[in-house]
């Protein structure tokens, strides 16, 4: 029986995440802002937080599809802005969607987070 529940999600996905480092086309990027900023966190009610450098947060909504085992969000509005891959209790991985910088799609792009801890 095909179930869309997060059931199958690991618990550990419900914390908070800091980026640990970003990859495109092989290579790692370098620069990339430090924690807070960027930090997501997923609540089991399908919403997430994306944080900014001052602790404050954008909000939007997330869903899993468990064919594909992935997480995709969206923001507010609904528009789709990531998919979340490779979903481990000590790492996920961001796909951003959309339009990156100097025509480098974003489908290029890959950010690997770690949990946060204190």
């Amino acid at each position: 029986m095909k179930s869309d529940s997060n059931s199958e999600l690991p618990k550990e996905l419900f914390q908070r995440w800091e980026l640990d480092y970003g990859m495109v086309n092989g290579e790692k990027i370098s620069g990339l802002p430090k924690s807070p900023s960027n930090d997501y966190k997923f609540k089991r009610n399908g919403e997430y937080l994306l944080y900014n450098v001052d602790e404050t947060y954008m909000t939007g909504t997330w869903e899993y599809n468990s064919d594909e085992k992935i997480i995709y969000t969206k923001r507010d509005d609904g528009e789709l802005n990531g998919k979340v891959a490779d979903l481990k209790a000590e790492s996920i991985t961001l796909i951003p969607a959309g339009k990156a910088v100097e025509g480098t799609p974003f489908e290029n792009f890959r950010f690997y987070y770690k949990p946060k801890t204190e």
